[in-house]
């Protein structure tokens, strides 16, 4: 299902073959800012945009694209294309679980964060008022076609929060890649490919690997939400102006610091967790200032929160983690207000 192509993207001929099985139409959903890159990328497609960026990950995005495809007659030998990032991945996915009651799925991720994330699982959805990702689906791409030499177009910010997601996995799966990932930082910064497609690889397996044995998070794939629970409310706060690996970064920190707190992680393993995100050059701050009483409020929508109270990956050890866990309100409000005064560059109060 998830197969590396570098050069996919420049080569109309090659991705033609790999689609041309999966329907006798292609319809491909491409953000307006990268339809210049890649939206004729398919020979004969059908192309549908969006604005980029979070704020446009809405059922009413949504619902005029799947509006456009009726309208140009497109029916169930369609075969839906995603190109983009995990914005991207995530709305076309959600359209295609549901459009004429499914269509295949193709997904070519072209971030860093959507190649070893987004783009893997089956997640789908938009967000609503009330938070993140409230409303979608599980429904699987027939492929993952992924196109390393993409990569070069993007800006350092943006590998950055791929590699988030990526020392995630090594977090809560595999403390051997998160020595990797310490030990090879100058190579992935600079692409170099055989580092590169090893660390993406490995990463994709990582994810693949928990989503087999829990297809629709009921237990282990939970350990994926390290970080998220904390991510998605400041997200969400932010009205998405805070990226999401930056935001997941920030949220690895807290939550390694409520398992330190509650005596499951030790001392030293929540700094060496901080200290690599550091390396690769994560800001970890956020640009406004936040109380407690607005960070808990905004986690109790939380898809793991259970009668309205948020739960928890917490870690034993750096590749062990535990469990969903609810947090004792007191103990969230103390490591929060620990934390904040490194987090926070600004007066603006939420």
């Amino acid at each position: 299902m998830i197969e590396f192509h570098p050069g996919l993207l420049a080569n109309p001929q090659k991705l033609t073959e790999l689609l041309s099985a999966l329907g006798s139409r292609i319809a491909v959903i491409v953000s307006e800012e990268l339809r210049p890159l890649y939206g004729e990328s398919v020979p004969g497609a059908h192309i549908f945009t969006f604005p980029g960026g979070e704020s446009s990950k809405t059922r009413e995005t949504k619902e005029r694209l799947e509006d456009q495809m009726f309208a140009k007659g497109l029916g169930r030998d369609t075969c839906l294309v995603a190109i983009g990032g995990g914005v991207t991945t995530d709305l076309a996915g959600y359209i295609a679980s549901t459009y004429c009651r499914g269509i295949p799925l193709v997904m070519i991720p072209t971030s860093l964060l959507a190649m070893v994330d987004a783009s893997i699982g089956g997640k789908t959805g938009v967000n609503t008022p009330f938070g993140k990702n409230l409303i979608g689906s599980f429904y699987q791409p027939k492929k993952i076609l992924i196109d390393t030499a993409v990569l070069k177009t993007l800006p350092l910010r943006e590998l950055r929060n791929g590699i988030v997601e990526m020392i995630k996995h090594g977090v809560i799966a595999d403390r051997n890649y998160f020595e990797f990932l310490a030990s090879y930082k100058d190579d992935l910064f600079s692409l170099t490919p055989d580092i590169l497609l090893k660390a993406i690889q490995r990463s994709c397996e990582i994810k693949k690997e928990i989503v087999n044995e829990d297809v629709k998070e009921n237990g282990k794939r939970r350990f994926l939400n390290f970080g998220h629970t904390i991510a998605h409310a400041l997200e969400s706060l932010s009205d998405y102006t805070l990226p999401h690996g930056e935001a997941v970064a920030i949220g690895m920190v807290v939550e390694s610091e409520i398992a330190v707190k509650l005596g499951h992680l030790s001392k030293k393993s929540a700094e060496t967790i901080e200290h690599l995100l550091m390396a690769y050059g994560l800001p970890l701050h956020l640009p406004f200032s936040l109380s407690e009483e607005a960070l808990l409020k905004a986690m109790v929508l939380d898809k793991k929160s259970v009668a309205g109270k948020p739960r928890f990956i917490l870690l034993e050890e750096i590749g062990k983690p535990l469990d969903c866990l609810f947090v004792e309100e007191e103990i969230l409000k103390s490591v929060w207000r620990s934390k904040r005064h490194h987090l926070s560059d600004a007066s603006q109060k939420l």
